[in-house]
């Protein structure tokens, strides 16, 4: 682990910081990063972001490549539009 710090001054230990993300940082209680990070396991990555006060997961991936990518652009669901997502939804409940 190495100490990285945020734009915002904030100081984390993580195992890598990459484009500005985090890579497995330590999260201590009351010391989450406000910017989203990934959590890397054997075999998969999990991307997640402190979103009004709640820690939410935007997706998990094969590549950190596509984590990196998560990271970088948000998850999926936030970028579509209002009416893509209730196509969706309703889709959903017709199965």
């Amino acid at each position: 682990m190495a100490k990285f710090k945020l734009d915002d001054g904030t100081e984390y230990l993580a195992e890598d910081f990459i484009d500005g993300h985090l890579i497995n940082p330590l999260l201590l209680r009351g010391s989450t990063p406000t910017e989203s990070f990934i959590l890397r396991t054997d075999h998969v990555m999990s991307v997640h972001c402190l979103m009004g006060g709640s820690l939410r997961c935007w997706g998990v991936f094969d590549t950190l490549d596509e984590a990196l990518n998560c990271a970088k652009t948000g998850p999926s669901w936030r970028n579509r539009s209002h009416g893509e997502r209730q196509i969706r939804e309703k889709a959903s409940m017709i199965r």
